[in-house]
């Protein structure tokens, strides 16, 4: 598979048109990342950071695969082959990796590679909001690996399902406010009523899980 300019510019408009690539678009800054977006050729996933627009075309070919375009294409000879491509998600995989670790050296203030719950809310705020979900064995620690293993969706698609199960203390299925801030005291009201995109009043695991919502 060769891509070509026009592929990708028609691929980010399409992704304009229902509204997904505006954001991500722009360069990742701000609190440290938690979850990165899959990255595979096969799958139509993009390099960490850019865009994922719908379809494998607007999710691979978004504007910031666009901006790179002469970065990526190694060869010179105006089109992206599935090498170049690849190369290029796998470049983005080692940049975020080194991003996290980074933030995570930052905030851990006593350098015993591991952050409480204290040092999360100082030095990554994002960790703090969700640290009963990433602390996978519940010892009141994040490490760099825990953070790492957030790159296995389906590992966190189903942690995530456990937590809001044992948080789900009336057993309907969904967790109202009181129950959210019981079981994960970093995500405050404000963020809930963002997650809360039907505004039911209740958080769901699809709210979780759903891209910009949870993580």
């Amino acid at each position: 598979m060769n891509v070509s300019r026009g592929m990708i510019l028609a691929a980010a408009v399409s992704a304009l048109l229902v509204g997904g690539a505006a954001d991500a678009a722009k360069k990742r800054k701000g609190p440290m990342p938690v979850a990165p977006p899959a990255a595979s050729v096969a799958q139509g996933s993009a390099p960490a950071g850019q865009c994922n627009g719908p379809g494998p075309m607007g999710a691979a070919l978004g504007l910031g695969l666009m901006d790179r375009f002469d970065e990526i294409d190694t060869d010179k000879n105006g089109q992206l082959s599935k090498a170049e491509l690849q190369a290029a998600i796998d470049k983005g995989r080692e940049q975020f990796k080194a991003q996290v670790k980074e933030r995570f050296t930052a905030a851990d203030s006593n350098g015993d590679g591991k952050l409480t719950r204290e040092e999360a809310k100082l030095g990554a705020p994002q960790v703090f909001e969700h640290f009963e979900f990433i602390d996978a064995d519940s010892d009141g620690f994040v490490t760099l690996a825990e953070l790492e293993a957030l790159r296995d969706r389906e590992q966190m698609r189903l942690r995530i399902l456990e937590r809001v199960k044992q948080a789900d203390t009336d057993g309907n299925g969904k967790l109202d406010l009181v129950e959210v801030q019981a079981a994960f005291p970093g995500l405050t009201q404000q963020r809930f009523t963002q997650m809360d995109r039907d505004g039911d009043g209740y958080l769901t695991p699809g709210d979780f899980m759903r891209p910009g919502g949870g993580f």
